[in-house]
């Protein structure tokens, strides 16, 4: 099974923002320009990236294969903490398709639309397909995923597109909202239910091209 590792062609970026307050996890409105906050199995939770150095930080990652110059895989964004990066969720976006005779920017840009997105089934690449699979790894390591009977869809809000920097490849701001349940990876334990999800994250072009 796939996790958060990503063993195979991995690649991390976590990207320091400015905030303006400290996060609350009882706060009710977000306050930081990335969050995810919903239920998670009973309980509330409100992870917000403020300042890149306390609490909660955003990520990206890429996996996939590359083969005569065309990329097959996935982008991913997440959120985790500061602190050995667990916990962590993310959000990964699938299947990518794109050669490198391909402008790698429009391809990137247009990829992520809004509306509703299927759960994947699989973790297997389907090309022509668009489907997300969410994953979490709790704060003691242990791996979930949405791989197993989903109902609905998760629903992407607005996508922003921010251009490159010194400091950053393009980038996507993403609004998503969804519940869904997570199964563990390793078939051992109870799943657990993730519910009225709200979050903005960011997404990196770490297309491999």
């Amino acid at each position: 099974m796939k996790n958060l590792n990503l063993t195979f062609l991995l690649i991390i970026v976590i990207s320091l923002f400015a905030g303006c307050k400290k996060d609350n996890n009882k706060s009710t409105t977000p306050t930081g320009e990335y969050y995810i906050k919903g239920t998670l199995n009973g309980t509330t939770f409100d992870w917000e990236e403020t300042d890149g150095n306390t609490n909660w930080v955003t990520g990206s990652a890429s996996a996939g294969s590359s083969d005569q110059g065309v990329f097959t895989g996935d982008l991913m964004a997440q959120i985790s903490a500061i602190k050995g990066f667990q916990p962590v969720i993310g959000v990964d976006f699938r299947t990518l398709q794109v050669s490198y005779e391909q402008d790698k920017s429009a391809y990137f840009n247009s990829f992520v639309n809004t509306g509703p997105w299927a759960y994947a089934k699989s973790e297997d690449y389907t090309v022509g397909t668009k489907n997300i699979i969410i994953y979490y790894t709790d704060s003691n390591g242990k791996q979930y995923s949405t791989i197993g009977t989903e109902t609905g869809n998760i629903n992407v809000v607005s996508v922003i597109k921010i251009a490159a920097d010194f400091a950053q490849n393009e980038r996507l701001k993403i609004k998503v909202v969804f519940s869904c349940t997570l199964y563990p990876t390793d078939g051992t334990g109870d799943a657990i239910k993730l519910t009225n999800v709200d979050a903005t994250l960011r997404l990196e072009d770490l297309i491999p091209l």
